[in-house]
């Protein structure tokens, strides 16, 4: 953008002379804070953080952060993490910890420039590698953006914060229909003994299969970039409920080394992100963070998701190993209990949560064209 077509009192600045990249590193045992960030625990187009970790969970060093710092993924720059701490603490090397120059740009302005599609769409463009693209803060310094004035940078950031409040209402209200799905879901398990309905292992009610990719280094070119999609954490977990999109997908080759599901198959992940479900709708393959449930005659692959979609407190908090990162294994899933009402009954119970389901759709469409408002504000 040149300097004859921005708006009246806007500039031209390179991002490091209106941000500091902090990179104070720090082993986690040393940190002297109960609170670790990684990038799984940022949420795509969300400023806030909802969950963390714990020092004691990783190993390697890590960056210090202070409240009012915005925690950026510099790596896989298009899944658009970043999120502003509310407290002191340590985060993945894999972010960046960026603190606004207060003098030239407000602390409260900047998370929602960064936010916005002008820098995140520089930020892809500038990511380097090809499996893990990332950003390197030197490259980041020298790029280029119009930037308001500090009185105007006040004014959107007013109606930019106004905006986000009224978004996280709507979580809010996303967060009592997820309760009233879970309350269906549950109100089966725990009534199936009085109505007489058996509780089954998961085994006995499924195939349940871990995925794999076998083949030793992962990251081969040959490997990816085929017509077979192939499931890992990440996909699974930002999926709702079905998945159909994949960030890799595999050539004859790479799927020579992996394991495949059939439509109508559960996935879970069962490793750092754990409990995450959805549904295959075409043949999929699964790499080893993930099982693949294929459900047998008398359940519903509906239904089986729903209640499994119950248990991911149980799984992450009560199941799960703790080494370098959270994980857990068949001999954890196979013999969990599944309630088995009779198929009418689960395709009743399916119906019920849908229409809840379609509730949620709306919200979170409303939600999605809010942030798509707001991310596209600024032109200079």
């Amino acid at each position: 953008m040149s300097v004859s077509t921005l708006k009246p009192g806007w500039r031209i600045v390179k991002f490091g002379e209106i941000a500091d990249n902090i990179n104070v590193r720090v082993d986690p045992a040393e940190a002297e804070t109960t609170i670790y960030v990684g990038l799984e625990h940022l949420d795509p187009e969300s400023l806030h953080l909802r969950r963390w970790g714990q020092p004691s969970d990783v190993i390697g060093d890590k960056l210090k952060f202070q409240k009012g710092d915005i925690i950026f993924g510099r790596r896989r720059a298009y899944q658009r993490k970043l999120a502003v701490a509310e407290f002191d603490g340590i985060c993945s090397a894999h972010a960046m910890v960026v603190r606004a120059k207060p003098k030239v740009v407000l602390p409260e302005f900047l998370p929602f420039f960064m936010q916005s599609d002008m820098f995140m769409e520089r930020a892809v463009e500038i990511s380097v590698g090809s499996l893990s693209p990332t950003i390197n803060w030197k490259t980041m310094a020298v790029q280029e953006f119009p930037l308001p004035p500090i009185e105007e940078q006040h004014r959107i950031a007013e109606i930019l914060w106004a905006a986000d409040e009224v978004v996280c209402g709507w979580g809010s209200c996303i967060d009592s229909l997820e309760s009233v799905v879970e309350s269906l879901i549950l109100d089966t398990a725990n009534t199936a003994s009085e109505k007489g309905w058996p509780t089954k292992k998961l085994d006995e009610i499924a195939l349940v299969e871990r995925g794999k990719f076998s083949h030793r280094p992962r990251n081969l070119p040959q490997f990816y970039g085929g017509p077979y999609p192939f499931a890992q954490t990440g996909d699974i977990h930002r999926s709702n409920g079905y998945i159909t999109e994949f960030e890799y997908t595999l050539t004859n080759e790479g799927k020579s080394f992996s394991k495949s599901f059939p439509p109508g198959s559960v996935l879970i992940t069962i490793a750092a992100v754990i409990g995450a479900t959805a549904i295959t709708k075409t043949e999929t393959w699964a790499t080893d963070s993930v099982v693949g449930i294929v459900p047998k005659g008398d359940i519903n692959v509906y239904f089986l998701e729903f209640y499994l979609r119950t248990k991911r407190h149980y799984l992450e908090n009560v199941v799960a190993t703790q080494t370098a990162q959270k994980n857990i294994n068949l001999q954890a899933l196979r013999p969990l209990e599944v309630p088995v009402p009779p198929l009418a009954v689960q395709r009743k119970i399916v119906a019920q949560v849908n229409r809840v389901q379609k509730q949620l759709l709306d919200v979170k469409s409303l939600i999605c064209r809010t942030k798509s408002m707001t991310r596209g504000i600024f032109i200079g």
